[in-house]
């Protein structure tokens, strides 16, 4: 009879343990919401995916669609990665059953994400965010890099932007830099431009649609140049249309940043806090550089940087 018992019990023991690491090998679900499928945004979510599964293989279920496409009563998921502002705010305002999975956003801007963000959830580890803006601070220190004799950046701040005045002017005072800045409010944008201008050894873009877009980037470049200010830019598309330089992270670096705070979720751990990429881009325009009498050279300056950022 007890070795009757004892069999069962071993057999309900092994049936136990089976049964655990079935449902631990089991895939988890992860999505990834899309603000749209434009190339950009898929690139991102595509680097993030591919660095997860090299680290996880077979471990998560991915779904992946734009953000209109997800319902909260769908299959809870294990974490949410929102690709763009849209699909952040979009995923925000979810119903959730019970409370609502991990919430990652990439690919936003930083004031964007900090105006709608929950700082209870921002406390405990269950929101974040990878930027596609860089730090403040990076963008002085290529300043002060390329155009060592400059000392006076001007900046147009716009509605998004305006709330990093404090925050810049700190960081220029601490690399011995002073910023010039002025208020681009709605249909002052030539003003503003004219007057910061005037003031400026360099012009500072920061990533407002509402200053910096399809519509003004041509008169912007065109007013700086006729001044020579030359203009530091956010992204390739600046430094092709005739900035000095831009610094940016491409969408596969900001993806694979993501992919590190994925992992963290699935590992039980909080997201870390909001950041930008570790890893960027230099971009020079030489056309332009030559014609300041500067000779810049991207991969210098970008691994110079790179060397004040170590630890």
């Amino acid at each position: 009879m007890r070795a009757r018992q004892l069999a069962a019990f071993v057999s309900l023991c092994l049936l136990l343990m089976t049964w655990g690491w079935a449902r631990a090998a089991s895939p988890v679900s992860v999505w990834i919401a899309l603000a749209e499928s434009s190339t950009a945004h898929v690139e991102a979510a595509e680097a993030l995916r591919a660095e997860v599964d090299r680290a996880l293989p077979g471990r998560v279920e991915w779904r992946i669609a734009t953000w209109t496409q997800f319902a909260a009563s769908d299959r809870e998921p294990a974490i949410v990665v929102a690709v763009g502002a849209a699909a952040y705010r979009g995923m925000l305002e979810l119903a959730w059953r019970d409370s609502p999975p991990p919430l990652l956003a990439i690919l936003v801007p930083r004031t964007t994400f900090e105006r709608a963000a929950d700082p209870a959830r921002l406390r405990s580890g269950s929101q974040s965010a990878v930027f596609i803006d860089q730090p403040l601070g990076r963008h002085l220190d290529l300043i002060r890099l390329a155009m060592p004799d400059a000392r006076r950046v001007g900046v147009l701040f716009g509605a998004e932007s305006v709330a990093q005045i404090a925050a810049l002017d700190k960081a220029a005072r601490d690399k011995g830099l002073r910023i010039v800045g002025a208020e681009a409010e709605s249909g002052r944008l030539y003003p503003a431009l004219r007057q910061v201008l005037d003031e400026a050894d360099i012009l500072l873009a920061l990533p407002d649609p509402a200053v910096f877009n399809n519509q003004t980037a041509g008169n912007i470049l065109t007013a700086a140049y006729r001044r020579h200010v030359p203009l530091a830019g956010f992204s390739p598309s600046w430094a092709k249309a005739g900035a000095l330089f831009a610094l940016y992270s491409t969408p596969a670096q900001v993806g694979a940043r993501g992919a590190e705070a994925v992992r963290a979720a699935l590992a039980g751990r909080p997201l870390p806090p909001p950041q930008s990429s570790r890893e960027f881009v230099v971009a020079v325009n030489a056309d332009v550089a030559r014609s300041l009498g500067l000779v810049l050279d991207e991969r210098d300056l970008a691994e110079q940087m790179r060397q004040r950022e170590r630890p």
